[in-house]
């Protein structure tokens, strides 16, 4: 009888099952936030005033910056289910629906130009959000797996140091 070789596969069954299901519920835990989810892109200021500290009630280009016209690198953030559900009440925010499930919520009152320029960035990475979620799934999928290989082999080789020459 092979104690080590019927652990092994046991291993690879356990481990069959653990990537499949921790893959599948990895998956649509975190692809909603990350792939599929809706973001909004940072507004960037002319003289670095806090968003807070904005004049609204001033004509929306005298306070923000033109990403469009300055060719601004833009950063995008998750939208809190709270602000997603105001903004789409209030009609405040547009909303740009890309080809992938995602939504982009961006200020109403910028051109079309920036709005553009802002929805092709966010499209262009994509790829970037897909191999963060891919990340996550396979760190969730493998280091279990992983561990618990280490673990058996480490027992299994306790095991053997028993074993009279």
């Amino acid at each position: 009888m092979n104690v080590g070789r019927g652990l092994f596969r046991a291993w690879i069954l356990i481990s069959v099952f653990w990537i499949i299901g921790a893959g599948f519920i990895a998956y649509t835990i975190v692809s909603p936030d990350t792939v599929r989810g809706s973001f909004q892109p940072s507004g960037q200021t002319k003289g670095g005033i806090e968003p807070w500290k904005i004049d609204w009630s001033k004509p929306f280009y005298d306070t923000m910056r033109s990403p469009a016209a300055e060719k601004l690198s833009v950063e995008f953030f998750p939208v809190q289910r709270s602000d997603q559900a105001q903004w789409d009440k209030e009609r405040s925010m547009a909303v740009v629906e890309m080809p992938d499930g995602s939504h982009l919520y961006m200020h109403d009152q910028y051109n079309e130009a920036d709005k553009n320029y802002i929805a092709s960035q966010f499209w262009e990475r994509r790829w970037s959000r897909w191999g963060y979620a891919g990340g996550v799934i396979a760190a969730w999928a493998l280091v279990p797996c992983g561990l618990l290989f280490v673990l058996g082999y480490s027992l299994l080789w306790v095991g053997r140091g028993f074993k009279s020459s």
